[in-house]
């Protein structure tokens, strides 16, 4: 007796249908979109951080250029308008971007490596060593950012040492949680348990087996964590506990422009705009890194 297949049901037809995958194949390309013009964006950044200096006819950040009143103009200096003071809006975001920037970096770079030394003994060696890496982790966690940020400004004044080297404190118990997770879900693979079945000693392990694979799982949380500390140092220059005048900083010039805000509402525009893209893009970088990490664990 012959059997007749029943029609795909409506859920079954959108799922696999053409027009499924019309709307997944676009979803896809709106991302890889918006990550190329969100990598395009900080490498620009970077690039006009680095070369400041030489960019032709941009002034230098502290130099006064014209009125403010009289409003944008041509010229590279003045095509975002002027502060307050008469100087070149655009040289101050550019050059504020060196802070900006450098804070970042560096300090996620602190953070890194505090996480992958506690987080990787923690993970490996577990009983003592991985109650340690918890205290430290939530020691780090229970600090109040702000006031503990503020104490460390009033005790060694504003500096850009200072604020990078203690924002790296703060956000490396992030990165210990994260490195401990990764290595105790590591420690338990086939590869690392027929690597200490052959011989390798510990330091072998972790150097060969273990820490290449936390490069994906770090790579994802290391942009969100630069984008952290960008909304700090503004939300720190903002209050007028950042780095100090006359240096650029983009939470300063956000909150110079509050003076003149009613008579000059777009003051503030170039500021908030460069910091909501830079902090929008480092998002989006990180969420990209994320979700390739989540598709290559689930292929694992």
């Amino acid at each position: 007796m012959s059997t007749q297949l029943a029609p795909p049901t409506v859920a079954t037809a959108a799922v696999g249908g053409p027009w499924s995958r019309l709307i997944r194949r676009r979803r896809k390309n709106r991302s890889r979109t918006a990550v190329i013009i969100a990598v395009s964006w900080v490498g620009l950044l970077i690039l006009a951080a680095i070369f400041a200096d030489v960019i032709p006819g941009l002034p230098h950040f502290s130099t006064k250029i014209g009125d403010f009143a009289a409003g944008p103009d041509a010229s590279i200096g003045g095509i975002l308008g002027l502060d307050s003071v008469g100087r070149s809006s655009l040289s101050r975001i550019v050059f504020g971007a060196r802070i900006s920037l450098t804070i970042a970096i560096v300090g996620t770079a602190i953070g890194v490596t505090i996480g992958l030394v506690v987080g990787v003994l923690g993970g490996y060696y577990r009983g003592v060593l991985e109650g340690g890496a918890n205290v430290i982790a939530n020691a780090l966690a229970a600090i109040p950012p702000l006031l503990f940020l503020l104490a460390l400004i009033a005790a060694i004044g504003a500096s850009l040492t200072g604020l990078t080297i203690a924002l790296g404190l703060l956000i490396s118990d992030l990165f210990i949680r994260v490195t401990k997770g990764a290595v105790i879900a590591n420690a338990s693979r086939d590869y690392v348990l027929a690597a200490r079945a052959l011989g390798a000693s510990d330091l072998r392990i972790l150097v060969r087996e273990i820490l290449p694979n936390l490069v994906p799982v770090l790579g994802s949380v290391i942009p969100i964590s630069m984008a952290v500390l960008i909304v700090v140092e503004g939300s720190l220059s903002f209050l007028g506990y950042g780095i100090p005048a006359p240096n650029p900083s983009w939470g300063g010039m956000i909150a110079a422009g509050a003076d003149t805000i009613r008579r000059f509402p777009l003051v503030m525009a170039p500021p908030v705009v460069t910091l909501f893209l830079t902090v929008y893009s480092f998002n989006v970088i990180g969420d990209f890194l994320s979700n390739r990490t989540d598709r290559r664990e689930t292929q694992l």
